[in-house]
């Protein structure tokens, strides 16, 4: 399934800025992710057309600690991961980060009159180190569009790494791309595509 880009960057944005507080168990990072992401719509709702740049600094903010964005390189990067260098990984983790935060905060104020309904009843696995989170997405005029959230359990909170809209993964999405590149130009070559794509 092809994955929308405009639908996904809009989840991302409204997620990312959600998980803003220490969890303790799936149920709790459920009724944070609710709180928060009514509080992130009211945010995106004031937007006016000149607080936008705060605006998606303060998803920039929220966006580093609370998605985990080196295991969601290593998932989209697939099995060769496991063979690059870890200043390879590294480089990688950093390119792939930048791509996806610039990417989503030039998007993410089409999203400003957005409903988000977040379900109580999370998918557990593996005794609750990990839960999938089902969200459905409503803007004005349009069919809700489903996103499931997977979260792992850091410590005393839940992280991101993972993020499907209708069935279709982000890290599968990817993981399609870079495979193509890696075996066609290598690591470097998906590094340095990366580096292109973010302008430096």
């Amino acid at each position: 399934m092809k994955l929308n880009k405009s639908k996904f960057l809009g989840a991302l944005s409204i997620c990312i800025m959600s998980i803003s507080m220490a969890i303790a168990s799936p149920q709790q990072a459920v009724s944070q992710l609710k709180e928060n992401a009514t509080q992130v719509l009211d945010i995106l709702g004031a937007a006016n057309g000149k607080n936008d740049e705060q605006v998606r600094r303060q998803a920039e903010n929220y966006a580093i600690p609370y998605f985990d964005f080196e295991r969601m390189t290593a998932l989209a990067v697939g099995a060769p991961w496991r063979t690059a260098t870890p200043a390879q990984q590294q480089d990688l983790t950093k390119e792939f980060k930048t791509l996806l935060i610039r990417t989503y905060s030039g998007t993410m104020l089409k999203f400003r009159n957005a409903k988000a309904n977040v379900y109580n009843n999370p998918v557990v696995n593996k005794n609750g180190r990990e839960i999938i989170v089902r969200v459905d997405v409503t803007t004005p005029n349009s069919k809700p569009v489903r996103m499931d959230y997977t979260m792992y359990q850091s410590g005393n909170m839940y992280r991101i790494y993972n993020v499907a809209v209708e069935g279709a993964s982000l890290v599968t999405v990817y993981r399609n791309q870079f495979n193509q590149t890696i075996s066609q130009k290598g690591i470097d070559g998906l590094v340095a595509e990366l580096r292109a794509k973010n302008g430096r």
